[in-house]
């Protein structure tokens, strides 16, 4: 299946915003939004073999995948990177633009985010917005971070663009080669973009105190998921559930710790499986 996809350009106060939007033939569901991590774009949601725009408009959702601030990064504007709190302010503002222009009739809005992605959509959550948040769906974040990423992302300067190699990013990105298509890895490689070296370092140091004080501030209910695999967080049952139980305000979390899969959950087999069981919450949200 080959969906469509526009390419458009969101009101995000003085940072305009590229984003991809494939349409469902249901209006009656709320609109997906998905924001992405460090190292890729919107394309991440749409890779070959491991789409979610195709998955979510099989199923009628209309989505639309935020390339966030600062992305693709250069030496200029990676000087100037927003903290996470400031990417969330911009978001909020272009998400409001796409709402006036594709909500019309729709219960509200589930946001899907991934990694840094799913940090920042932690502080966007835990903030009024003039747009109606339903729920939250977040992966590839967890509470404490690996040792290793931690030691060489925690102490590196906060004002570069950062370029990974595939080959650099393998290990920690996804998990053994049979949790993967075996074409995929040829398909995700040109995905990946510069990164502002801001971003790698606040998720590596200030996150874990950030998620302590906005975590009970998210009231909405929260569908979260950690990797077994995942190479960038500590990971294990006792991590995801107390990851889980700082959403205190939450109506419900749905939790989970996803077997036979890496960071990059999408990607790989058992990723249709994820995106399935988001959806399926993403409906239970509605009013």
């Amino acid at each position: 299946m080959t969906v469509p996809i526009d390419e458009v350009v969101l009101a995000g106060g003085d940072s305009p915003l590229r984003a991809r939007l494939s349409h469902g033939h249901r209006s009656d569901l709320p609109l997906l939004v998905a924001v992405h991590g460090a190292a890729y774009d919107a394309r991440y949601f749409d890779a070959a073999h491991a789409s979610v725009h195709e998955r979510a408009a099989a199923a009628g959702w209309s989505m639309l995948s935020i390339t966030r601030p600062g992305y693709p990064a250069d030496d200029r504007s990676a000087a100037s990177q927003p903290d996470f709190a400031g990417a969330a302010a911009i978001l909020g503002t272009a998400i409001g633009d796409a709402w006036q222009r594709w909500g019309e009739g729709r219960p509200g809005v589930v946001l899907l985010g991934h990694s840094v992605g799913a940090a920042v959509a932690v502080h966007l959550a835990a903030q009024p917005q003039r747009w109606p948040l339903l729920g939250l769906a977040i992966s590839g974040i967890g509470d404490r971070p690996a040792p290793g990423p931690a030691a060489v992302f925690g102490t590196m300067p906060t004002t570069i663009a950062l370029t990974f190699e595939f080959a650099q990013c393998r290990p920690a990105f996804y998990g053994p080669d049979d949790t993967v298509h075996p074409d995929a890895f040829d398909a995700v490689e040109s995905l990946l973009v510069p990164c502002p070296s801001a971003d790698v370092v606040e998720v590596n140091t200030t996150w874990p105190a950030d998620l302590e004080r906005l975590a009970p501030q998210v009231p909405v209910p929260v569908h979260y998921v950690l990797a077994e695999h995942d190479g960038l967080w500590e990971v294990s049952y006792e991590r995801v559930a107390a990851f889980a139980a700082r959403f205190t305000q939450a109506p419900h979390v749905d939790v989970r710790l996803w077997s036979r899969a890496g960071h990059n959950i999408e990607h790989h087999l058992a990723g249709p499986a994820y995106v399935d069981s988001v959806l399926a919450f993403a409906a239970r949200c509605c009013p």
